[in-house]
């Protein structure tokens, strides 16, 4: 007999394998281009404030991940000029991070190859059922964002 779970766990156990099958497809779709499912992340992170400059460390933070990882991609999307880097002014050994327009064009692109699969996935979806969604999703996000460092 299955174990009777409450319907918080459900819903934490529902986004992680949504997130899982999104990313999946994801990475299949952008097999075809030139642009791995880690730098699209990144990139969408950079798009969201494309005048906001970061860190590698602010970055780590924010990804909740180990510098090492987020370096290898911040490396990787300066060799394709998808980013920049300046150095900070109080610390020449810290580099500030920002999103170019190069960057900004590749995500675009790699958007535009995702909205098909996108639009399938809430096809029949009434618009006020996608706003109900965005909105519980994002009053979830926004607490464990806000309590990202508390402990139970």
């Amino acid at each position: 007999m299955r174990p009777k779970r409450s319907k918080q766990e459900q819903i934490v156990v529902w986004t992680g394998v949504i997130a899982q099958l999104v990313r999946t497809r994801n990475n299949q779709i952008l097999r075809e281009t030139d642009l791995p499912h880690p730098q699209f992340v990144m990139l969408l992170h950079f798009c969201h404030d494309p005048a906001r400059e970061w860190t590698v460390s602010s970055l780590a933070s924010a990804f909740q991940s180990n510098q090492p990882g987020i370096t290898k991609t911040v490396r990787k999307l300066l060799e394709r000029g998808h980013l920049s880097a300046r150095p900070d002014q109080g610390d020449a050994r810290v580099k500030k991070l920002r999103v170019t327009a190069r960057g900004i064009r590749a995500r675009n692109a790699a958007m535009a190859r995702l909205a098909p699969e996108l639009a399938k996935a809430f096809q029949g979806w009434k618009q006020s059922e996608i706003s109900e969604l965005h909105r519980l999703l994002e009053r979830l996000k926004t607490f464990l964002d806000e309590h990202r460092d508390d402990r139970a």
